[in-house]
């Protein structure tokens, strides 16, 4: 069994491998990239940026309090990057070209492995991520499941 080792201690030995011009896979932590990636069963694939990104693209970043980020462009501005989870309401703005370390090119989702020039893979990120799926997904379906949540209550509460 392979020894865990944290994100930050190997961020170094990343960054180098990057540097020279190799890729680097390592296991997601967390839930904002579902339903795409998930929390330590999934693994990703960096690699090297080469020019500028482009919306969709899955940029693994260091934001200015020195966390490492895994999360999507929503918007290429002149000087900087829009970037969200595709889980996450919180949409992060001010991400400079500098502060990406690396860009996903393949990932290993339920043990198959996938490329992001993947047709099915580029179906999902203009559906999911898109401005209007994601109007659809977080404010009508979650409104109405605390509708419906609500409702079910009055009606099956036990007296």
């Amino acid at each position: 069994m392979a020894n865990k080792v944290s994100l930050e201690e190997m961020i170094p030995t990343i960054k180098e491998s990057l540097a020279s011009g190799s890729s680097v896979s390592f296991t997601v932590t967390g839930n904002s990239m579902l339903p795409m990636l998930h929390h330590g069963t999934d693994t990703v694939t960096l690699s090297p940026v080469s020019g500028k990104l482009k919306k969709y693209d899955l940029p693994f970043y260091c934001r200015g309090d020195g966390k490492y980020i895994l999360h999507r462009i929503i918007k290429v501005c002149d000087d900087e990057y829009i970037i969200r989870g595709d889980n996450c309401d919180f949409i992060e703005r001010g991400i400079k070209h500098d502060d990406i370390i690396g860009v996903v090119t393949a990932f290993t989702r339920n043990g198959a492995s996938h490329s992001t020039n993947e047709l099915s893979y580029r179906v999902y990120k203009h559906f999911w991520c898109n401005g209007f799926s994601y109007f659809i997904r977080k404010k009508i379906l979650l409104k109405s499941r605390v509708c419906l949540a609500r409702i079910y209550r009055k009606i099956f509460r036990k007296k």
